[in-house]
């Protein structure tokens, strides 16, 4: 059976600026650009908290037609990936999360949270961090509709396998973000980057023996297929994974004793 996404519909909004007039998110400045003052300064958040219902419905899509184990929790996951631990401060909290971990290793992980911002964060395979919205102020001047587009791309990127992510010596952590409409790329140089971050990419590049994430695995609704008989799927908390380095490490030393 074939499940197809929907966007729920999202309410017309409507706030006002000092004179009383209708605030044109998403168009308001022109070309000189927005003032100094509204760089640091977001009036209503609150346009953005309808995204809470189209990241429910993209769950709900992704729990229907692929084949995911999904575990949901108030406030941060004890097994959070780094760069999702790390987005916490000041009084930014997370308020829920979803983790969906696709029941085949070669696909990547996705955390989708809510914010207490309001806004959603989505950690995506290892190491991959991105919000909608991107950011919030007034200056940035994004729209809700624009916001939801965000986080939509962001998900499907991820489950059709566009989103890639790979750590090198030379170039640090490197980011692709794909779909449809093109893609977008960052890097952080190696001498930029978190130790926890880099070494959970790299962490993962081992398990997956350097190769790129794949789509993720199709629900088998038909009753020939054979069922998953296995534990439900989860993520590796931060002590699990410095253990798995420790005993990579502790591996290559009796080698070497021996060799």
């Amino acid at each position: 059976m074939s499940h197809v996404y929907e966007r729920p519909a999202l309410p017309e909004l409507v706030f006002t600026d000092a004179d009383g007039e209708p605030i044109p998110y998403g168009s308001r400045w022109g070309d000189d650009g927005p003032p100094e003052r509204t760089y640091s300064r977001t009036r209503h958040p609150e346009r953005f908290a309808p995204l809470v219902k189209v990241a429910d419905a993209l769950i709900a899509h992704l729990e229907a037609t692929y084949d995911v184990d999904v575990r949901r929790t108030d406030g941060l996951p004890e097994d959070a990936p780094e760069a999702l631990r790390r987005f916490e401060h000041g009084d930014l909290r997370i308020v829920r999360a979803t983790t969906l971990l696709p029941r085949h290793d070669a696909s990547a992980p996705l955390v989708i949270a809510e914010t207490s911002f309001p806004s959603i964060v989505v950690a995506m395979g290892a190491a991959g961090l991105e919000r909608a919205p991107d950011c919030g102020c007034d200056a940035c001047d994004e729209s809700l509709e624009a916001s939801a587009d965000e986080l939509e791309r962001l998900v499907f990127s991820v489950v059709e396998g566009h989103y890639q992510e790979r750590y090198t010596w030379t170039d640090g952590i490197e980011i692709i973000i794909g779909g449809a409409d093109g893609a977008s790329y960052n890097r952080q140089p190696r001498h930029a980057a978190d130790k926890e971050r880099v070494d959970a990419l790299k962490q993962s590049q081992r398990e997956r023996h350097g190769e790129r994430w794949l789509p993720w695995p199709p629900r088998r609704d038909d009753e020939d297929a054979p069922a998953w008989d296995g534990p439900p799927r989860r993520m590796r908390t931060r002590a699990e994974h410095e253990a798995a380095i420790e005993e990579a490490l502790s591996r290559i030393k009796r080698r070497l004793r021996t060799a």
